[in-house]
């Protein structure tokens, strides 16, 4: 974000790790994660500023290995919220930071973030290609409900005023 121009501004940073077989427990090309925490190191982006995102369980607990201090997120897309669980829970047995869900209400729930939460893990979520049935307020809301930590948005229409009339993103 910039100066004073009104738009979005700049709050955190997710850098995806994209990994060849992304299913949990899958193989990955440890020179991708040497090369991104090489970069991030030299560059001197700081934690709070970056945090890491992949479908690839591997490349998550490589990265966070490489980088402790920066934030690891394993990214999934769950249809029911019994998945929701079950990555919650892998991404806590590997000593990862979070998740990040497909935000759908039906697999999001307060539970699920209050379970996270309480072990110290923050949970993200985001949308699908715009224009995007769940980037809505009716979804905002729910996401907002339930204590979700990070809702990444393709910025529609009516996204900043709702976020404003909440208080939540600032100027």
């Amino acid at each position: 974000g910039g100066g004073g121009g009104g738009g979005p501004r700049l709050v955190h940073c997710f850098a995806e790790i994209k990994a060849e077989g992304a299913a949990p427990g899958a193989g990955f090309d440890e020179r991708l994660t040497a090369a991104s925490a090489a970069a991030v190191a030299e560059s001197g982006v700081l934690p709070s500023q970056l945090s890491w995102i992949s479908f690839s369980l591997g490349a998550c607990v490589d990265i966070k290995r490489r980088l402790p201090q920066h934030s690891a997120f394993l990214v999934a897309y769950v249809g029911s919220a019994a998945d929701a669980w079950a990555v919650a829970r892998t991404a806590h047995r590997s000593k990862l930071d979070g998740i990040d869900l497909n935000a759908d209400p039906a697999v999001v729930s307060a539970e699920l973030a209050e379970w996270l939460h309480a072990r110290g893990m923050r949970l993200a979520v985001w949308v699908w290609k715009a224009p995007a049935e769940n980037d809505v307020q009716e979804v905002w809301e729910h996401m907002d409900r339930c204590g979700v930590d990070y809702f990444t948005s393709n910025l529609p229409f009516g996204l900043r005023r709702w976020d404003t009339e909440r208080g939540s993103l600032g100027p």
